[in-house]
């Protein structure tokens, strides 16, 4: 048996008494100040404890008696091991707040550093080509309005890249989505290429110029059809639009502000990959430089010499779409010597 103080409200009124509440072999007992017992019968409820705010205990017949004494209803009722008295205990100790806030601070750095990445590449494999195909006419004409214009190259030169493009599309094996190669005078990006989500190339004039062999230019596209085979792109917009807006395109919402985003985004991204993707992009250029017998050096030796004309002397890289150039050098190689039997 144990007592705890507080006040009792009448069933339907709002005037309170002071009281006390008792439990006997399982019963409720309300004893007025005056020593008068005024309620005897079953609880009906007893309000979960949450800081220091006031427990209710309501009785079967609508009465209501209220307590400050958060720590007597627990001892009355033994509900110690509630999730409400465990949260109440956990808000108690600053230590193990602070425990808490940092452990949810590594798990929510953790879910954005490797958890994003994971489903955002599940994602892209799973976008439908209709998709895709909105993404690539979104970017094309974003990046042709702001950054690209007409290409000055001749016929004949276009002809030979178109055939080394052909060439390495069919060692490839990419299909969906379909690779195509359009060229553009490079404006602000100068010597360049990018790859849209949809399988759309675009190598500048600039580059063009730059480069002192078929296999240079080969190379370079090797690498973005390498993006656009392992979906890179479109990774890259997951990653910083997040897990709804997965949802929401691979769900098949087409309404106007979805196709606004994904063209906006799909023409921004492509402007800039993480290291890992320029790395396995650099690897597949390797391999489909080696699988044609071209050189697949010549691609490590262009970007070096766009790096140098730069006037960089340090792992900077090629432009903001190609980081990291120096490094890149020796790591493609040593994947090279890898590929050889």
């Amino acid at each position: 048996m144990g007592n705890i103080e507080g006040r009792y409200f009448v069933a339907g009124s709002s005037a309170s008494q002071d009281a006390r509440f008792e439990l006997v072999d399982g019963l409720a007992m309300i004893r007025l100040a005056d020593g008068s017992q005024t309620y005897s019968g079953e609880v009906a409820l007893v309000s979960d404890r949450l800081g220091n705010v006031v427990r209710k205990i309501t009785l079967y017949d609508g009465s209501l008696f209220e307590t400050p004494d958060n720590n007597g209803v627990d001892e009355l009722f033994d509900v110690h091991k509630s999730f409400f008295n465990r949260l109440t205990h956990i808000e108690s100790s600053v230590k193990l707040v602070a425990i808490l806030a940092v452990v949810t601070m590594l798990v929510l750095f953790g879910a954005y550093r490797y958890g994003l990445p994971i489903l955002a590449r599940v994602a892209a494999n799973v976008t439908p080509t209709s998709v895709l195909s909105l993404m690539d006419a979104g970017a094309r004409e974003t990046v042709d309005r702001v950054i690209f214009s007409k290409t000055k190259l001749d016929d004949k030169k276009r002809a030979v890249i178109s055939v080394l493009f052909e060439d390495l599309k069919k060692q490839s094996g990419q299909i969906d989505p379909p690779l195509r190669l359009l060229f553009r005078d490079g404006g602000i990006l100068g010597a360049n290429a990018i790859a849209l989500p949809g399988g759309t190339v675009i190598i500048t004039d600039q580059l063009v110029g730059k480069a002192k062999s078929d296999d240079e230019i080969a190379g370079v596209l090797g690498h973005e059809i390498g993006h656009v085979e392992l979906r890179h792109s479109l990774r890259q917009i997951y990653r910083v639009l997040g897990i709804s807006f997965m949802v929401t395109i691979i769900g098949g919402d087409s309404s106007q502000l979805v196709e606004d985003v994904i063209a906006q985004a799909s023409a921004l991204e492509n402007l800039s990959y993480s290291r890992k993707f320029e790395t396995e992009s650099d690897y597949r250029s390797a391999e489909l430089m080696v699988g044609l017998g071209r050189d697949p050096y010549a691609f490590v030796e262009l970007l070096k010499r766009i790096t140098l004309d730069k006037g960089e002397k340090s792992d900077t890289g090629w432009l903001a779409t190609h980081p990291g150039t120096f490094d890149r050098m020796a790591t493609v190689k040593k994947y090279v010597n890898s590929l050889k039997p």
